[in-house]
């Protein structure tokens, strides 16, 4: 099958390391053509430190050379350019079907998967779990989910191999409820780290959390056993507790004093959860719903609430 990754950043690139074990036709598009080619040339990502991108994965910025022939596509761009990236791809996306690994809302608040069906007549799925790039490019044990309606059971074989386990479900609303959301928990965990705070008060956060995470997912019309399965719990627990968590690093900054802007400028990845804290204020306001861990963690960040006023309230 030949596969096309959206996306030359960390996850796209062990993806597209992990599905090159089995499969021989693997293109990544990369937005920056700087970038594209010193991935293509050297085989490295400067993302994933001492990865090796395999020879039959081929690195392009040309959206029409990634696309052409393409059978199977991920999406894999951080979840605010998912609609420019479809929009820059549609004349070369017929009825393929399509794969989100973003992790996210669209720009006006909508799940994803709304904003793709309007551009795409595919079949869309998402793949979502507790699944570090870091580790997966490494062929570490993990587990992922892959969700949506009828021919997941036929694109499973096609993405699991005996280091990562592909789960299925059909809950595409909770699993990416889930996904955007759980970054936000990882930004609260990482303040209350920068605080000097300890492991229980992590465990209260992460569960009053987990519970406010549920209660938006069900409003919304997802199923409650997703957020207690691969995609809720076990990625809430990867993205607040690993080092490699982006979000958590950006709450331990602010836990230790540091502005947020100033954080963010020095990045070289997407901290999610800084804008799905966002999404879930408006969620809250919509849905008439109380969430003090949640709405807590948007007063930290933007409204310089005191992170213990929040900690004192769940």
């Amino acid at each position: 099958m030949n596969l096309t990754i959206l996306g030359g950043g960390s996850w796209g690139t062990a993806l597209a390391i992990h599905l090159a074990k089995s499969h021989h036709s693997i293109k990544i598009w990369e937005f920056v053509e700087e970038q594209a080619r010193e991935m293509q040339q050297l085989r490295i990502c400067r993302l994933l430190p001492g990865s090796h991108i395999p020879d039959k994965v081929f690195v392009t910025s040309d959206m029409k050379q990634a696309l052409t022939n393409a059978e199977l596509i991920f999406i894999v761009v951080p979840s605010d350019k998912v609609e420019s990236t479809l929009d820059k791809a549609k004349g070369f996306i017929n009825n393929q079907s399509l794969i989100i690994c973003s992790k996210g809302f669209a720009s006006d608040g909508r799940l994803l998967s709304e904003v793709v069906r309007e551009r795409c007549s595919g079949e869309i799925y998402c793949l979502y779990g507790p699944t570090h790039a870091e580790e997966v490019c490494k062929g570490i044990l993990s587990g992922i989910v892959l969700a949506g309606g009828a021919g997941k059971e036929k694109l499973k074989p096609e993405i699991e191999n005996e280091a990562l386990r592909v789960a299925l479900s059909e809950d595409v609303i909770g699993v990416q409820v889930a996904a955007a959301l759980k970054n936000v928990l990882a930004v609260m965990v990482g303040i209350i780290d920068g605080l000097g705070m300890g492991d229980n008060t992590k465990a209260l956060a992460i569960t009053c959390g987990l519970q406010e995470i549920t209660q938006i997912g069900v409003a919304m019309g997802a199923q409650p056993e997703t957020f207690t399965g691969l995609a809720g719990l076990g990625d809430t627990i990867v993205t607040c507790m690993s080092r490699h968590s982006r979000n958590r690093h950006v709450g331990e900054q602010l836990g230790k004093g540091r502005k947020l802007d100033e954080i963010m400028k020095e990045m070289k990845m997407v901290a999610e959860g800084v804008t799905a804290v966002k999404h879930a204020q408006l969620l809250a306001e919509e849905y008439h719903l109380t969430l003090p861990l949640l709405q807590g963690t948007y007063q930290i960040l933007f409204e310089n609430k005191e992170p213990l006023m929040v900690l004192k309230e769940l």
